[in-house]
């Protein structure tokens, strides 16, 4: 077996890979590290190892080459090498990142990581994850919620911080699209696995998700199928579709895929729309990509319904909008219409809720004024930056309470440090 493992080095240096357009990579720090710092992190991590591998055995013919042999070894090299480099990527992002932060983030002693455990990643094994964690009695439904779905959370954010490096590249890199495909549609694979599942399994995010969020909002119960109905909603991305091609491609000819886009008036344009949880329940984006110039901006719209709440936000993200000199400044703006998120314990405490039973309309844990209170909430931060090919940028703002993806439920500032480097 351990030759398996050595075999993708062997890859590398017979066939060494073309080095892409360049991009902006972060590498830095949040509070308790959001899946925004995660995921900058790996991707600059997963940048690094590529532009080291490139360093060190330069350039070779065979990757440019339509020969048979050639298109072998770049086929090899996509699922021996980066299949499964981009698959632990994606991993350590949603555990780490995704479970490990919201636990973080909730803490005060309702909830803390015990520890991580990764299995070998394919094409070398089974692959997956896990976090462990101990709950306290002041845990609530609703943070359990939160803490179930952000796994699947943080990997949405992974595939949107991947979609702005390729967006700033104005081309798709063929390393990172496994890393994009794992990370777009781990919320579609996780529901997907929901039907070969026994109904009272432990231990699965998406089934955890479910009898949580029906112990919270009783008036209608969610299931499995209900939440594969609405996860089709996933195939409406553009970049799922450009990602295939783009793997493809360049195992035919060992050449980057640019992205086509609808021009608007000087600005190229491609919206998507994608399905993602909340501790209320499930909700549509429609997310829209602008490029103008290699800077990549975006707006949201996106909204829900469950258990008789209706809810929904907008948003808006443009890293850098104004510039003097090597500075420039930017802005990120959300706010929303929703469900009071639920903080304090209910009438059971959470360690005594049998959750293999079904909930209790009539005795819920929360009287039907706390399940249908609706709150307004807003987030807005100012990001600066020095740019040259290496840098810092720097995020501040304040959240209020609420749930925004990758963001504190309570209250919080936004206080982000990175070290940015454009390779």
């Amino acid at each position: 077996m351990i030759y398996w493992f050595l075999l993708p080095f062997l890859l590398f240096g017979a066939c060494p890979i073309q080095q892409f357009h360049k991009a902006t990579y972060n590498g830095g720090w949040d509070i308790h590290f959001s899946p925004y710092a995660g995921g900058e992190d790996l991707l600059f991590l997963h940048r690094t190892v590529e532009r080291a591998e490139g360093f060190l055995v330069g350039l070779s013919p065979i990757c440019y080459s339509k020969a048979p042999s050639a298109r072998f070894w770049r086929l090899s090299e996509l699922y021996l090498a980066w299949l499964p480099i981009n698959y632990l990527a994606t991993v350590a992002q949603h555990e780490v990142f995704g479970h490990g932060y919201r636990i973080r983030d909730i803490n005060r002693g309702r909830a803390q990581v015990e520890g991580y455990n990764f299995s070998v990643p394919p094409p070398y094994g089974g692959g997956g994850g896990a976090t462990s964690y101990d709950v306290g009695q002041n845990l609530t439904t609703t943070e359990e919620t939160s803490i179930a779905m952000a796994g699947v959370e943080s990997t949405a954010i992974l595939a949107q911080l991947t979609k702005f490096k390729w967006l700033e590249a104005a081309r798709i890199d063929p390393r990172q699209t496994a890393l994009y495909l794992l990370s777009q549609h781990d919320l579609n694979l996780y529901i997907g696995s929901l039907k070969v599942l026994d109904e009272n399994t432990d231990g699965h995010d998406i089934q955890m998700y479910i009898k949580s969020l029906n112990y919270t909002y009783t008036n209608n119960f969610i299931s499995g199928a209900r939440l594969r109905s609405l996860s089709w909603i996933n195939l409406g991305d553009p970049f799922t579709f450009y990602s295939l091609y783009a793997w493809f491609r360049y195992i035919a000819c060992g050449k980057e895929t640019r992205i086509p886009m609808i021009p608007l008036y000087g600005i190229g344009y491609l919206p998507t729309v994608r399905l993602g949880l909340t501790p209320f329940g499930p909700e549509v984006f429609l997310e829209n990509y602008l490029l103008k110039k290699k800077q990549p901006f975006f707006f949201y719209v996106k909204g829900g319904r469950h258990s008789q709440n209706r809810y929904g936000g907008v948003g808006f993200y443009a890293p850098q909008i104004g510039f003097i000199r090597k500075w420039s400044i930017g802005l990120r703006l959300d706010a929303w219409r929703q469900p009071k998120l639920l903080l304090e314990p209910g009438r059971i405490p959470f360690p005594e809720i049998d959750f293999h039973q079904k909930p209790n309309k009539s005795d819920p844990l929360y009287p039907d004024s706390q399940q249908h209170a609706m709150r307004f909430g807003a987030a807005a931060s100012a990001i600066i930056a020095y740019h040259n090919r290496s840098g810092f940028e720097t995020e501040l703002g304040y959240k209020s309470e609420g749930f925004l993806p990758g963001y504190a439920l309570r209250a919080s500032p936004t206080v982000r440090l990175f070290y940015t480097l454009v390779f």
